[in-house]
């Protein structure tokens, strides 16, 4: 993986062996939110409990328990909640669903791999709700018994889920494609490089656009402006810095923080507790 393409996750989810990652997410239990990031799988979500928001460059929903989030492959996503949201991560990679060459893949899978799809949301109000959410639930099953004998199901409710998307008309094609590529070179470029000192004029020079501009399509393509983000970012990295068992001081100024007085009011408005406090004393 290039430097170049560090917004995408340093995490391997999957390989040739096994191409798929199963992970319990919670939030704020295991991280307060997962930042604006990509990588080359797709990943399925099913919340068991409470809500949260899933953001996109383009969309953004609110998905409570019961529903089904995916993101297609190099979609660029993030997840939030203001209050508390358990849910199943399965992260797979295309080659889960089957041969490359065969006119399935290239009419149906292929244009979702493509950026050309809006992340698909399956609530209780869709047609085919109690298959989608059936199948969903025997992937992730699949996931978490690792085998590969679960392996062969798993394959199979992948493209049964897919299947009664593109039937229920659930899946939306854009005949647009996103533009934001210089954003998406910025979010690269920071992702890389949280930890020193980043400008609005320094990123916008980057970006070959005016302050104005940049601070624009910023905010369109990512949904927070740029200091938010590298705030959120950098809080973020403090916090895994934090569960690892480092010294609060050291993971501030490692994360980019200079200030901590700074850095202790940004923590305790996005985490919602000191990072004295943290991870036990945190607002649900």
């Amino acid at each position: 993986m290039t430097k170049k393409n560090t917004l995408q996750e340093n995490r391997h989810h999957s390989n040739a062996l096994v191409p798929f990652s199963y992970y319990k997410s919670a939030i704020p239990d295991f991280f307060p939110f997962v930042p604006m990031h990509s990588h080359s799988e797709w990943e399925l979500n099913f919340i068991t409990e409470g809500e949260g928001v899933f953001i996109t460059d383009k969309t953004k929903i609110t998905a409570c328990t019961g529903d089904i989030v995916l993101f297609f492959p190099h979609m660029l996503h993030a997840i939030e909640s203001d209050t508390k949201m358990i849910y199943d991560t399965v992260v797979f990679n295309t080659d889960m669903l089957g041969s490359t060459n065969d006119r399935c893949f290239s009419q149906i899978i292929s244009p979702m791999c493509s950026l050309s799809a809006e992340l698909l949301h399956i609530t209780d109000k869709n047609n085919y709700y109690k298959e989608m959410h059936h199948a969903a639930s025997n992937i992730v099953s699949c996931a978490v018994q690792n085998s590969p004998q679960a392996d062969l199901l798993m394959k199979g409710e992948l493209l049964r889920f897919l299947w009664y998307a593109f039937t229920g008309n659930s899946v939306i094609f854009n005949k647009k494609q996103p533009q934001s590529n210089e954003i998406r070179e910025i979010l690269y470029y920071i992702n890389e490089h949280y930890n020193e000192s980043l400008t609005i004029e320094f990123l916008a020079a980057k970006a070959h656009l005016s302050k104005s501009w940049f601070m624009r399509k910023f905010h369109d393509t990512v949904g927070v402006g740029a200091i938010e983000y590298i705030n959120k970012l950098r809080i973020q990295k403090v916090c895994e810095m934090l569960l690892d068992g480092s010294k609060i001081a050291d993971a501030a100024f490692e994360c980019g923080f200079q200030n901590l007085s700074n850095f202790n009011r940004l923590f305790k408005a996005m985490v919602g507790c000191t990072p004295r406090e943290y991870p036990d004393g945190r607002s649900v």
